[in-house]
C-alpha cells in the first residue's frame, strides 16, 4: 500500500497535513472527533478532509494540527461540502499558504472557494 502524506509548512505556523487516504476509516485520527471524515480523490491518490454544512463546522481548536482557518466548500465535481484550509484573504500564495502549495479554487460552481492546495 503506497501512503502518500503531504505537510503544509510555513507562515510562521506550525504543521498542518493533507493526510493521504484509501478509505474515510484512513481518516478518523486525523479530523475533528465530531465531524464525519471523508477521503476525497485527487490526481490517482486521496486525501482526507471532513464533512460540513456551514464554515461553522470546519471550525478547528487553535492547536498544532490545525492551525489555519478552515471553510466549507464543494470540491470539483463532488457534489458534498468539505472543510479545506482557506486563503480568501486576497493575500499572494507565499502570505497565506505554504511554500510547495498554492491558493486554488476548490473548482465548487456556486460554493466555489479558495483554498491552500499542493501545487
Amino acid at each position: 500500500m503506497l501512503m502518500l502524506l503531504i505537510v503544509l509548512i510555513g507562515c510562521n505556523k506550525d504543521d498542518v497535513e493533507y493526510e493521504s487516504c484509501e478509505v474515510a476509516d484512513d481518516c478518523a485520527e486525523w479530523i475533528p472527533e465530531e465531524a464525519t471524515g471523508v477521503c476525497l480523490e485527487k490526481s490517482g491518490g486521496g486525501f482526507c478532509s471532513w464533512e460540513c454544512a456551514t464554515d461553522d463546522d470546519c471550525a478547528t481548536p487553535e492547536d498544532d494540527e490545525h492551525p489555519y482557518d478552515y471553510v466549507c466548500s464543494s470540491f470539483e465535481s463532488d457534489p458534498g461540502l468539505y472543510c479545506f484550509p482557506a486563503c480568501e484573504e486576497g493575500d499572494t500564495d507565499a502570505e497565506v499558504c505554504p511554500e510547495g502549495f498554492t491558493c486554488r479554487s476548490t473548482g465548487g460552481g456556486s460554493d466555489n472557494r479558495r483554498i491552500c492546495f499542493p501545487e
